[in-house]
């Protein structure tokens, strides 16, 4: 074992990748410990409810943070990492995608400013819609925030793309809400409120901090090779889609069980989910690094698939274990966030898991597909399995309640992952599922 570890290790890919990755993961379970104290934090002090009424708010926050960046961010992390690879970074590509993501958000943030009494009174029984209001208002540095990061993504910064994440500001608001004293008496909106106030400033912050960076290190004078020149919105519009649609799949559960049930219900839904997400920590961080190589290195079929079997070999690593945990200790772990019944919650999870794990073991498809230029497909593939997941939670969480709702997600998960890669197989012959890469394509 240890001497297949050290030569995936020597090889140059493999190299790579596990330190990239390794950098991106540290942070990211960092920022996920973070998430789960903050979660701790909040039904402390509020409650299942308190949980409940923060992540709809941050649903819909997340919502429009997608809908801002319009796929510009995924155009940004494509041709930024071919600049990068030619020895450039041009301030025009950062600053066109910058002002276009600006000026999208902007109008997003006003809508649901605007919107947040019709949205509560539509979804949300017991949300406040002062929430939702302040949910509107952060939508601006939050996007910008994530913006950068894809900036420092694609030039192979991973730990200042890695803190420029929402899990470090999970982090430092989990603590504050930890330390600070709150009042006793404090209601779950309030605690709710007092978190998302926190998140907003701490995204400007991040914001601000990140775009003096950005500036300092893009060239001043104009690449002469702009392939990107008059194409952004054409090339971005179908990634729009794809990771709208993508939201919609990761989403839909929430905001349906918001329509259907409490928010109760959500809350413990929403634990339950983020246990089942630890199985793709390493995919996440993995997929971080996969993109801009996919990118850079696209014409060369050999790298493309040396590049698969090194993902799918760290996929196995990785996440295969996390899964027999979640299965073994799936109970205590959702007891950890004080649920008074864990047991009643631990089929979601399973069902949950298993989604999760064709997930991880797929591999990253979709960023292979968007990174060479296959973006239409990937928007295709999305479109058919949200109109599919929509469905499914229609019908099975009046039925089933939340574990309709894991029913829903897992099965469309399966779906996407599958269909994805048969695509990817297709148009590059290459195949990141551990045990099948030797079935790659090795010529045209």
């Amino acid at each position: 074992m240890w001497t297949r570890v050290l030569q995936f290790l020597k090889e140059p890919t493999g190299a790579a990748l596990a330190k990239g990755s390794l950098v991106v993961l540290v942070f990211k379970v960092i920022g996920a410990l973070g998430g789960y104290v903050l979660l701790f934090s909040l039904a402390k002090a509020g409650g299942e409810l308190s949980v409940g009424v923060y992540e709809v708010a941050f649903t819909v926050l997340v919502i429009g943070s997608t809908l801002g960046r319009w796929g510009l961010d995924t155009v940004l992390v494509r041709e930024m990492s071919r600049e990068a690879k030619s020895g450039g970074l041009s301030r025009s590509l950062y600053i066109a995608v910058f002002f276009r993501v600006t000026a999208i958000t902007s109008l997003v943030a006003l809508a649901l400013f605007f919107g947040a009494s019709f949205l509560t009174n539509l979804f949300f029984e017991d949300t406040p819609k002062e929430i939702l209001a302040t949910a509107a208002i952060a939508i601006l540095p939050f996007t910008l925030m994530l913006l950068n990061a894809e900036v420092f993504r694609a030039i192979g910064k991973t730990i200042l793309f890695s803190i420029n994440q929402h899990g470090t500001i999970y982090i430092v608001i989990a603590a504050l809400l930890w330390w600070i004293p709150l009042p006793e008496a404090m209601a779950f909106a309030d605690t709710a409120q007092f978190a998302l106030i926190l998140l907003l400033g701490l995204s400007a912050l991040f914001f601000i901090v990140s775009t003096i960076y950005i500036l300092s290190l893009s060239a001043t004078e104009v690449l002469i090779n702009q392939p990107w020149k008059g194409q952004l919105f054409k090339i971005a519009t179908p990634m729009l889609i794809s990771s709208s649609l993508f939201l919609v799949i990761s989403w839909s559960d929430t905001l349906m069980l918001g329509y259907f049930l409490p928010e109760e219900r959500v809350g413990l839904y929403r634990i339950v989910f983020k246990v089942a997400t630890l199985i793709t920590f390493a995919q996440f961080a993995l997929n971080t690094v996969v993109a801009p190589m996919v990118s850079a290195i696209h014409r060369d079929r050999s790298k493309l698939h040396e590049l698969a079997h090194k993902v799918a070999q760290l996929n196995l690593i990785t996440s295969g274990p996390v899964f027999v945990v979640i299965l073994l200790f799936g109970t205590s772990l959702i007891g950890i966030f004080g649920v008074s019944d864990p047991s009643e919650a631990y089929p979601w999870l399973v069902v949950l898991a298993f989604g999760q794990l064709t997930n991880a073991f797929s591999g990253p498809v979709l960023n292979i597909l968007n990174m060479t230029g296959y973006e239409k497909s990937a928007r295709n593939t999305m479109l058919v399995v949200a109109v599919l997941n929509i469905t499914l939670n229609a019908l099975l969480i009046p039925a089933f309640g939340p574990l309709g709702a894991a029913y829903s997600t897992t099965l469309t998960m399966v779906g996407w992952n599958v269909w994805a890669a048969s695509l990817v197989y297709k148009y590059h012959g290459v195949i990141a599922v551990p045990f099948l890469t030797k079935y790659s394509r090795k010529n045209d």
